[in-house]
């Protein structure tokens, strides 16, 4: 192979590389990954997680109580922090049943 086409190959590759990991799926991977990093900086996940066992044992209308009062005792750069993860998780699920949704219709 040329000297050149050494150099187009190479610059084709970057091309390919660059745009796969700036597509919108891998970008909504960033922010969940993020996402779920600032959570665990910013939540003590160890309490809320034995909080949520002892409150799991009386029913579902208290989980949903607890879930509700947790996120809105918390900090509005957890709350943030959680809508993006929430966004970004919905947004992928979207992406995977639309996918599966062609794959079984084609």
């Amino acid at each position: 192979m040329s000297k050149i086409e050494e150099q187009v190959m190479a610059s084709v590759a970057v091309i390919h590389t660059t745009r796969r990991m700036l597509s919108k799926t891998a970008l909504k991977v960033y922010v969940l990954a993020i996402s779920f990093w600032g959570i665990v900086a910013l939540v003590s996940v160890g309490s809320v997680t034995q909080n949520f066992t002892n409150v799991a044992q009386h029913g579902v209308g208290d989980i949903v109580l607890f879930l509700i009062s947790a996120v809105l005792s918390t900090t509005i750069l957890v709350q943030l922090v959680l809508i993006a993860a929430v966004g970004s998780l919905a947004s992928l699920f979207i992406d995977v049943v639309r996918s599966t949704r062609r794959t079984f219709l084609a």
